[in-house]
C-alpha cells in the first residue's frame, strides 16, 4: 500500500491530529494555500476562506510570501500548547493564487472526504 495523502481544509486538522485518527488513519495530509508570514521555523498559510493554518518549516524549506503553494506534512502540535499545525514533508510551488480558482480545490476536498471509498484505501 503506497502512503495516502487526504487533502484537506483547515477543519480537518483535528480530525487527522494523532490522538484523535483512528490506527489505520495516516496523519500526512495535502493542504493548499497562500503563504501569507514567514518567521524563523514557522510560516502562516491562509486557506481560501477557511482560516490559517500554522507550518512547521523543515530547514531546506524554500517558501516565498504571496505564492500559492501545497504542502505535504503530517499534522502535529503547536509548540506551547498552541494548537495543532503541519510539519512541512514537501512543498510545490503553484505560482500566483490570482490563477487558481480555489473553490474547485474546495470541491475536491469535499468530494473526497464525502466519497472516502472511492479515493482511498478503507
Amino acid at each position: 500500500m503506497s502512503l495516502q495523502t487526504p487533502r484537506i481544509l483547515p477543519s480537518h486538522l483535528h480530525a487527522f491530529h494523532p490522538s484523535s485518527a483512528g490506527p489505520r488513519t495516516s496523519h500526512t495530509v495535502r493542504i493548499l494555500g497562500t503563504v501569507t508570514a514567514l518567521r524563523g521555523d514557522t510560516a502562516t498559510m491562509t486557506c481560501g476562506n477557511h482560516g490559517d493554518v500554522t507550518l512547521i518549516l523543515k530547514p531546506d524549506s524554500h517558501l516565498q510570501m504571496g505564492k500559492l503553494v501545497e504542502i505535504i506534512g503530517k499534522v502535529a502540535d503547536l509548540d506551547n500548547g498552541a494548537g495543532v499545525g503541519i510539519r512541512v514533508l514537501g512543498s510545490t510551488d503553484w505560482g500566483s493564487p490570482a490563477d487558481c480558482d480555489y473553490k474547485i480545490y474546495e470541491h475536491v476536498v469535499n468530494a473526497t472526504h464525502r466519497l472516502k471509498p472511492i479515493f482511498y484505501d478503507e
